[in-house]
């Protein structure tokens, strides 16, 4: 009887909560799912987001089901369960997240991992078929008293497309409470797991749940129950200090559910479920000028969901029914209920890529569009024909372990491609170079999976290189990405390169290019230069031949200016464009 008078008393105590705000008023301008989903036979908790590529009406949304005989569940877009794809028979799955991953032939699936509470293992699902690829389950937390996990994060590393799973539990240390695991392709089509760090720092008042990890600026954040939301680096090579804690005040108990909102300008939102007020915080995602790690408090919506857990979010137009985004959150009437971003966005918030008025309304439109590459574009580089500039072509890199560099005349239509490079990265090329006694254009990449570069002739795209000229050798920092040219006024050519990551000082390092003899180019090393903040990394990279200079994007801090020919010293001249930028400053040009 005690218990029954216990539970009216809470449920009493949740009702006027819920039904009143701080100053005693009803609860006003409530958003409303468009969408509540068929119910699961237990207890919802967590859901993510796939988004069909190809279809993007037919996405999913996959929800977990938490109980000792749980399951995910699969929606499509109506909320319909797609039972076909349901997998049942788990032992208490608690949150999910979804990535793209790449095994080592080259080929791609989109994955799904939950955490498996009772078995203390990771599970892993293809999507959108939802078959097993984890030989049964991945053990974690081993040799660990509190294991028990519950919170999941995928971070893809966009260095080099390593994902790894950031893992929460239910109880653990003040330090070292979240552990990271490298995910690994088998040959046999299976994924394994190598753990790679423990960090995180738990103040011991409730657990640890909710993760959600920021790709593009390499952040993880995670709720510690009751306290705030804390803030580290994703990428295990950094270091593990903290870099924020925020969302401390003004909350009504729980912090659960986290999920980050990103517009097409690196701008965008971290949303935190407020669950016993049932309400949603959204901060800052990009921090302030100041301080990127300082995130402000934006805006507090009321929802209609109870008790949420866990949230996704998508700024990806999903067709008719979510046209600008879709949010989804849990709520404890065992559904999950779909927002429309636009409903939440209201007249505070941007809406992306369509949205943002003030940066599109006067967006210049290219004349022409080339045909796709196969993986991923990245970089581009112009050769004029001087005999005939109609003719004159554009030559650009698919950024992928399989890649290749693609050649489209000036309509965009491919017309020559140089297939199966390792992840070239940047492109530049360079006029009346004396080889074998004849003058060619050439056009040089950066090999960065091969550590290398290559070098073409232009226009025919014949390799004068002898299979690759190596870079960066001898050090542990090598995976070249920017690539320039310089010409100096004597005529000598040389090729200023730029890596994934590298030292504070001597960051890029400079080669003469030189006639082999052979009818191929060689390297010779003359110099390293340039300094690093030690942020993200270098790519972007230009050189003004004429007044020899060479600038580099120290990508999330600034532009730094080198004089271009050696002899000229090391001396940094200028450093600019450190403010006014959405995230990262990337390439690079000169008029």
């Amino acid at each position: 009887m005690k218990n029954i008078f216990k539970y009216i008393f809470i449920m009493l105590g949740y009702v006027l909560t819920t039904a009143c705000s701080s100053n005693n008023q009803p609860i006003v301008n409530v958003i409303k799912p468009k969408i509540v989903t068929e119910p699961t036979q237990h207890d919802t908790d967590d859901p993510a987001i796939w988004v069909n590529e190809d279809d993007p009406e037919a996405s999913l949304i996959l929800g977990t089901d938490k109980n000792e005989d749980g399951a995910i569940y699969v929606y499509d877009l109506n909320g319909k369960i797609q039972t076909d794809k349901v997998v049942r028979g788990l032992k208490r799955p608690n949150n999910i997240d979804i990535e793209e991953f790449e095994f080592g032939d080259g080929s791609e699936i989109f994955i799904a991992v939950t955490t498996e509470r009772l078995t203390n293992k990771l599970r892993i699902f293809s999507v959108p078929d939802m078959l097993p690829i984890d030989n049964g389950g991945i053990e974690v937390f081993t040799g660990e008293i509190d294991r028990a996990p519950m919170g999941i994060s995928l971070y893809k590393r966009e260095s080099d497309d390593v994902i790894f799973a950031i893992v929460g539990r239910k109880s653990g240390p003040s330090d070292g409470y979240l552990w990271q695991y490298r995910l690994d392709g088998n040959p046999d089509g299976t994924i394994g797991a190598t753990m790679v760090r423990s960090f995180g720092t738990y103040s011991g008042e409730k657990e640890i749940e909710a993760i959600a990890v920021d790709d593009e600026y390499g952040y993880v954040y995670y709720s510690d129950e009751g306290v705030g939301i804390r803030k580290y680096h994703a990428d295990p090579d950094q270091t593990n200090e903290e870099l924020a804690l925020f969302a401390t005040t003004g909350i009504a108990d729980d912090h659960e559910g986290i999920s980050i909102y990103k517009t097409d300008m690196g701008t965008g939102y971290i949303i935190l479920s407020d669950q016993q007020a049932n309400k949603f915080h959204f901060f800052s995602r990009e921090g302030t000028k100041l301080n990127p790690h300082d995130h402000q408090l934006i805006k507090v919506i009321n929802a209609a969901c109870n008790f949420s857990d866990g949230s996704e979010v998508t700024n990806a137009s999903l067709g008719s029914l979510f046209p600008k985004g879709l949010f989804v959150a849990m709520s404890d009437d065992k559904t999950f209920h779909f927002y429309d971003w636009e409903d939440l966005a209201g007249d505070d918030l941007l809406i992306a890529p369509d949205g943002l008025v003030e940066h599109t309304e006067n967006a210049i439109h290219p004349k022409y569009v080339t045909e796709k590459v196969v993986y991923d574009s990245d970089d581009p580089a112009i050769w004029v024909n001087s005999k005939d500039p109609a003719a004159s072509l554009i030559i650009g890199t698919d950024k992928e372990v399989n890649g290749g560099l693609y050649v489209f005349d000036l309509h965009g239509k491919v017309v020559k491609t140089v297939p199966e490079l390792g992840r070239p990265n940047n492109v530049d090329i360079a006029y009346g170079f004396k080889l074998n006694d004849e003058l060619v254009d050439i056009v040089i990449t950066t090999e960065r999976s091969n550590n290398q570069l290559r070098i073409f002739s232009v226009p025919d795209m014949e390799p004068i290189d002898n299979g690759g000229l190596e870079v960066f050798e001898g050090v542990d920092e090598r995976g070249p990405m920017g690539i320039a040219f310089y010409t100096a006024s004597d005529g000598v050519l040389y090729a200023i390169v730029g890596r994934t990551d590298g030292p504070l000082e001597g960051y890029l390092w400079q080669y003469r290019i030189e006639d082999a003899g052979n009818g191929n180019v060689k390297l010779v090393k003359v110099r390293e230069f340039g300094k690093y903040s030690g942020v993200k990394e270098i790519e972007a990279i230009a050189v003004d031949n004429e007044l020899g200079f060479v600038y580099y994007a120290d990508e999330a801090f600034g532009v730094r200016k080198y004089y271009a020919n050696p002899a000229m010293g090391n001396e940094e001249l200028a450093l600019f464009g450190t403010d006014d930028f959405g995230r990262d400053i990337e390439g690079n040009q000169y008029l």
